[in-house]
């Protein structure tokens, strides 16, 4: 049998509980032969030993790395050492339809076209959702700045509404959700750019291959489809919310602007008028809101348990109601900061967090956190309420998106308020006001780290465990819902952010 013509290159898109569903679709709905590299990056326990087991199984080259990367780092990963003529890129999340890599690798074969890709669905395939069949660029100029329109052919429109065949042909940009790409295309552009973290990519490979002289080809006869969460699981979040976060959107369109000269990029059906912000960035803002719902529970079989993931989750738990930057900062019993680190980003909280866990185990620390607001329009304000007892905390916990034990039996719950009229402000201002009359510092315990206080130390010998009690993703609240519900009175002595 001839060595196979194409490598299939998974990387993870944005969460990873649809991994095992993806993974034996591919092997079930693929005939024609191929290799298939997976790039597992910072996958959660549960699906890397699944991957491990299914690597021996089947005999695909699994490569492991630690930490989370970015979809293009985990792509030319994946890429490296290929020897086949082609290469597909497929997202976790992605299902294949019968006969979809023949029709790729003809397509290819008979334009000798650069890059093909499918027509891409959304969801199941039986919603028969159509969420884009190839897509184009148009740079325009408007008050003396070049605009990039993106577009994208049937824009999430139901089959059924489509009145016209559809065929291969050229296009401007495919998707990263299914691509099909030469390998030696590579050796002419270089790696794919791993400073566009989040988005834009596919148009920045697609209009590097047309100005190169290449061509990029729609293959309807393949077909392919990416399902969006919900559903997900609480190890989903922390990929997720970096994935998707403000920090890495925002460095991303800068980049992608710069390098291709315009100032910014908007989606053709994008009517806010505004090229001030890229359409892109406000789905970003949007597309974190798929997470919110997800709960949490220490009752829960499944949840977070080590001190990482609990720290982890806490921090991706921030960005759910949209502060993503964090003080860090490790304390003795007395208070005396040990050391400190000012407006983390997620991704510098990330690969801060094993250590400072590990120096606060070893030093008998505190770790204490403080989300930092960065002043955006519509930011909710964070309020902490501490030292509940469990009476209290039954009053309280049903509004809080996140809620924490402190101390043996004394709990601690932080809610998310709407500021966005004068009364809410109004209020907020008050509290905020009485907890500054005490100069307390705000910051707060981290999940999973120890509380260093000698007066909560076990019977063995061992620090009381910052214990991660329950957890409601995005759950945002108004004051006149905590007024009516008698919640504010619980306020009066709390911190806000």
């Amino acid at each position: 049998m001839p060595d196979p013509l194409v490598t299939i290159v998974v990387v993870p898109r944005e969460r990873f509980s649809h991994s095992e569903r993806s993974l034996a679709d591919i092997y079930e709905h693929t005939t024609y032969p191929f290799k298939l590299r997976y790039v597992s990056a910072g996958a959660p326990g549960p699906i890397q030993r699944d991957l491990e087991h299914e690597s021996q199984q089947r005999g695909f080259h699994l490569i492991c790395a630690p930490h989370y990367l970015s979809p293009n780092k985990a792509r030319n990963l994946g890429i490296r050492e290929i020897d086949t003529k082609y290469v597909v890129f497929l997202d976790n999340d992605a299902l294949v339809a019968p006969g979809w890599l023949e029709a790729l690798v003809q397509c290819a074969e008979e334009t000798d076209a650069w890059v093909v890709g499918p027509l891409y669905f959304i969801g199941e395939f039986e919603r028969q959702i159509v969420h884009m069949a190839g897509g184009v660029v148009h740079i325009k100029e408007q008050e003396g700045k070049r605009i990039l329109y993106e577009e994208q052919y049937h824009f999430n429109t139901p089959l059924a509404d489509v009145r016209v065949p559809f065929r291969r042909q050229t296009c401007g940009h495919l998707e990263f959700h299914c691509m099909l790409a030469r390998t030696d295309v590579f050796e002419r552009l270089g790696p794919l750019d791993e400073e566009l973290l989040s988005v834009h990519e596919h148009i920045d490979f697609c209009l590097a291959v047309r100005q190169a002289g290449g061509s990029v080809y729609l293959e309807p006869k393949a077909v392919t489809t990416y399902v969006p969460p919900p559903p997900c699981k609480w190890w989903d979040l922390p990929f997720f919310m970096l994935r998707w976060s403000e920090e890495w959107n925002l460095a991303t369109a800068r980049h992608f602007n710069e390098k291709w000269g315009v100032s910014s990029v908007l989606h053709i059906s994008d009517k806010s008028n505004s090229a001030l912000e890229d359409t892109i960035i406000r789905f970003a803002r949007g597309h974190r809101r798929l997470m919110t719902g997800l709960r949490v529970s220490e009752s829960d079989d499944d949840r977070p348990e080590s001190p990482l993931e609990q720290a982890e989750f806490m921090a991706a738990m921030f960005q759910s109601v949209d502060r993503d930057h964090v003080d860090l900062t490790l304390t003795t019993d007395d208070g005396s900061v040990i050391q400190s680190a000012s407006a983390l980003s997620p991704q510098a909280l990330l690969e801060r967090l094993p250590r400072a866990l590990q120096e606060a185990e070893e030093k008998n620390l505190n770790v204490i956190i403080r989300p930092v607001s960065q002043d955006r329009p519509h930011e909710p304000a964070l309020v902490r309420v501490d030292d509940l007892d469990s009476e209290k905390l039954r009053n309280v916990q049903p509004y809080a998106f996140l809620t924490l034990e402190t101390q043996p039996q004394r709990y601690q719950c932080w809610l998310a308020v709407d500021k966005g009229n004068w009364r809410s402000a109004a209020v907020l201002r008050r509290l905020a006001s009485a907890r500054e009359r005490t100069g307390s510092n705000g910051h707060g315990h981290l999940a999973g780290s120890i509380n260093a206080s000698q007066k909560y130390l076990r019977s063995d010998g061992s620090s009381h465990r910052v214990r991660l009690v329950e957890a409601s993703t995005g759950l945002l609240n108004t004051i006149g819902q905590l007024e009516s519900k008698g919640v504010l009175a619980y306020l009066e002595h709390s911190f806000i952010y």
